[in-house]
């Protein structure tokens, strides 16, 4: 009994620690924040083109800056379980994410796993992994391989709190890139929970009338007080009219909107409270 036990126990360990996360799908599942970029960031984004690959309605745009080694960081809200089982060249368990872009295919676009503590490299970065495009305007499932622990790293496969991603790494070309769902080792268990509380923060209902003809009337519910931004964007992703921007008490809200003004067509309503986002598609047919 005691070595079945044994076997289940270490069954269990060795699923867990193998365990992917979602960190963001930019619609309400978020586990890391977009902390610091250094071209033209928005994690508001319409889905460029969605299909079988990412449906979504919403995901994220990114405008490559010239920088040599322009780059983008997601600070995840607790650090990741043991990286180790992602670290070798024989490695099942890969990062992924999914991507769209118009740039070249081959396009190549690095993942650096480090700590925040350390800003150095290559002290402060654990891991490397690559991956490239494979398709023009259309999503893809990039998934990264590993490539090396730098020579010099004193970052521990435990401590890893930070998410670099490098997009074609050594140039100074001006890619724009769509991304969504990144995916890899999963969170420790207080930021899950963390994550858990703050998913339910709020909930946007569905626009009434929906095709919406002279105007419609949006309602939300907020079960805290915090900072909320209600826009309308259009199929192309462009703000169209920003309908609320400012601190809010929690309870139920309602907001008419007016229509009559918008070409027929599909629209979006995006909320955004303390950086967490909500979405409904509304069509206008006047």
């Amino acid at each position: 009994m005691k070595q079945i036990f044994t076997l289940l126990f270490a069954s269990l360990l060795y699923s867990t620690s193998f365990s992917q996360q979602n960190y963001s799908n930019f619609e309400g599942t978020k586990n890391v924040s977009l902390a610091e970029w250094n071209g033209i960031m928005d994690s508001v984004h319409v889905n460029p083109l969605p299909n079988a690959v990412n449906s979504s309605t919403l995901c994220a745009k990114y405008i490559r800056d010239t920088a040599t080694y322009d780059n983008f960081k997601f600070f995840p809200y607790s650090k990741l379980t043991d990286v180790t089982p992602y670290a070798s060249a024989s490695s099942t368990q890969k990062i992924t994410m999914k991507i769209f872009t118009s740039s070249p295919i081959g396009t190549k676009i690095d993942v650096q796993l480090g700590t925040r503590t350390n800003t150095t490299y290559p002290a402060g970065v654990h891991s490397i992994y690559t991956a490239s495009t494979t398709a023009q305007n259309v999503w893809q499932v990039l998934s990264f391989n590993y490539v090396m622990n730098p020579t010099g790293s004193t970052t521990l496969p435990t401590d890893i709190d930070k998410i670099v991603v490098l997009v074609r790494p050594n140039s100074h070309v001006r890619d724009t890139i769509y991304f969504d769902d990144p995916t890899g080792p999963q969170l420790t268990v207080i930021g899950i929970r963390e994550h858990q509380a703050a998913g339910k923060a709020f909930t946007l209902f569905q626009n009434k009338p929906n095709p919406a003809k002279e105007n419609t009337q949006l309602k939300f519910q907020l079960n805290t007080e915090g900072n909320v931004s209600l826009k309308l964007y259009d199929i192309l992703g462009k703000p169209v009219n920003t309908i609320i921007e400012q601190r809010m008490n929690e309870g139920n809200h309602t907001v008419n909107v007016e229509t009559a003004g918008l070409s027929n067509g599909i629209y979006f309503f995006v909320l955004n409270k303390d950086g967490m986002t909500q979405s409904v598609k509304m069509v206008v047919s006047n």
